[in-house]
């Protein structure tokens, strides 16, 4: 079992270390490796990556007033009547934001790697791990395929966090709601945003941060800095996917990054890649065949200009491809090329084997 250093006290039978150790302070507490992976693929989720006006944080109308944008619209039929059903989001820094943050390159939006660390602290919480090191994110975020971040990595997962907690998120989910969008409003009740009767409304809103989170840090006598992170309360936007069932649960085994870097494009490459596949293999989507123009469109990437760099990011996602090949994720995959240029990749699975190809999305 794997040993989680820890500075809160939790109910959770701590530990307190022998006092031959560094500092009696720190509370030591077992747990287990998690088995699945959490990603939350809601609309929301999902356009914040690829919606460039969504995801600037400063993003305001002319009369300074918040800008609310559509990210779902869903249309239904009632008494013989077309009513589209709209879903609005707002996401800005808050008035505390820290300046250092803001001086940061990319700190302006939210990047894919930002949306894993959230996604990895999510998964932590729904599991009941509340209380959790920089280094256990870490594990989840890369599948457990690494396990001893360097000082870079568990900065920069402190940076994202720092910046998760400091971005405050609108949703409006008033016509989701009212037209029984929603398939689960009790996730909604106990955060306190819904009712018990919520059927005839005029409005429903969530205003929240995307984290609350405290920060406990002990320094030994020797010098050594232990750092734990108490998730306070469920993250807003796991609430609402859980509302709207629109979790997907990947095992962790998927999910790791053998052989690559955690950068911003892999994950994102990676992200959306699961996404496409698991929604293949589950009914859900009908497409098993994958443009690259809609690859980097959908994951928030631009698409290299230079063909040497688009080669390696070729690379990059047949690796991918490989490895879920060899773990049983999929039967096989294949490029598509048109012409002199690879356009599209192809994946196959057991349910589907070497099927007629698709017109792709």
């Amino acid at each position: 079992m794997a040993k989680e250093i820890s500075v809160w006290r939790e109910d959770r039978k701590p530990e307190v270390i022998e006092q031959k150790r560094d500092t009696a302070e720190i509370i030591e507490r077992e747990s287990g490796k998690i088995d699945s992976f959490v990603q939350q693929n809601s609309p929301v989720n999902n356009e914040l990556i690829r919606n460039a006006t969504m995801n600037e944080l400063y993003g305001t109308e002319v009369d300074g007033q918040m800008r609310m944008l559509p990210t779902e619209v869903v249309v239904r039929e009632k008494h013989g009547k077309v009513e589209p059903v709209i879903s609005y989001v707002s996401f800005s820094y808050d008035d505390s934001v820290d300046l250092e943050i803001l001086n940061k390159n990319g700190r302006y939006k939210i990047t894919a790697y930002d949306r894993r660390v959230y996604n990895a602290v999510s998964t932590l919480f729904i599991n009941g791990r509340h209380t959790v090191s920089l280094s256990e994110i870490y594990g989840i975020m890369t599948g457990y395929t690494r396990t001893n971040p360097t000082k870079n990595q568990i900065e920069a997962i402190e940076k994202s966090l720092n910046k998760l907690k400091s971005i405050k998120v609108f949703i409006d989910l008033t016509d989701e709601v009212k037209h029984h969008i929603i398939e689960d409003k009790q996730p909604l009740i106990d955060a306190g945003i819904l009712k018990d009767r919520s059927d005839k409304i005029k409005s429903a809103v969530i205003e929240d941060n995307m984290l609350h989170f405290r920060v406990g840090t002990i320094t030994s006598e020797k010098g050594k800095v232990f750092k734990s992170i108490q998730i306070v309360g469920e993250p807003t936007l796991l609430t609402y996917n859980r509302a709207k069932k629109t979790l997907l649960t990947i095992p962790m085994e998927y999910i790791g990054l053998a052989g690559q870097n955690a950068t911003d494009k892999t994950i994102a490459f990676q992200d959306y890649l699961l996404m496409r596949i698991f929604g293949y293999k589950n009914g859900k989507l009908r497409e098993n065949k994958v443009l690259y123009d809609t690859l980097y469109r959908d994951s928030g990437q631009e698409r290299p200009e230079l063909s040497k760099d688009f080669i390696r990011d070729r690379e990059t996602i047949t690796k991918m491809m490989e490895e879920w090949k060899s773990k049983g994720l999929i039967s096989g995959y294949e490029e598509i090329k048109e012409g002199r240029s690879y356009t599209a990749i192809i994946f196959y699975t057991e349910d589907h084997e070497k099927i007629e190809e698709k017109v792709a999305q």
